[in-house]
């Protein structure tokens, strides 16, 4: 295994802080609204997925490795830098970063996208069987209280909290 570079721990370590830090709020925010535009769509109901939710996976992903991306060029940093860095890191005993790589893993994996969309449209529907507007979100994601409290990849409980 290649040594990781003093450069590469700071590259990690400073997506780490913009990802945990700086950043999460804002793109919990995007996960909501992006939800609350497309989650009509889904029917958990039918026990079967449809074309249409892989495709909107595929643009919520884009959306956080463009915000990824964007945050990278501003510190002169490439994504296949980064991306080298961060498995070099990863593949340490005891990793500093691996918490970071689980939030990170979850937040994209398809089965957590469906599952929060689908709770996403069924607090929608019951805002509207209730005659209440919409709610705007709330606290840190849009959701009260922690906005990743009840979701994971596997839907065995909330994901591991960040480093």
């Amino acid at each position: 295994m290649a040594d990781v570079s003093p450069q590469e721990r700071e590259l990690v370590e400073q997506v780490k802080t913009w990802f945990t830090c700086t950043e999460m709020e804002a793109l919990v925010q995007t996960a909501v609204h992006f939800a609350d535009a497309n989650c009509a769509v889904f029917e958990p109901e039918l026990g079967e997925h449809k074309l249409e939710y892989t495709r909107l996976h595929n643009e919520f992903k884009q959306l956080f490795e463009d915000r990824l991306n964007g945050f990278l060029s501003s510190i002169g940093a490439t994504p296949e830098a980064f991306y080298e860095a961060f498995q070099k890191i990863g593949k340490e005993e005891g990793g500093e970063v691996q918490g970071l790589a689980e939030i990170m893993y979850t937040c994209l994996q398809y089965d957590f996208f469906c599952q929060i969309m689908c709770e996403r449209k069924r607090e929608m529907e019951m805002q509207q069987a209730a005659g209440l507007p919409p709610a705007p979100p709330q606290g840190p994601g849009g959701y009260a209280g922690d906005p990743m409290d009840g979701y994971s990849a596997d839907g065995a409980g909330p994901p591991p909290a960040p480093p």
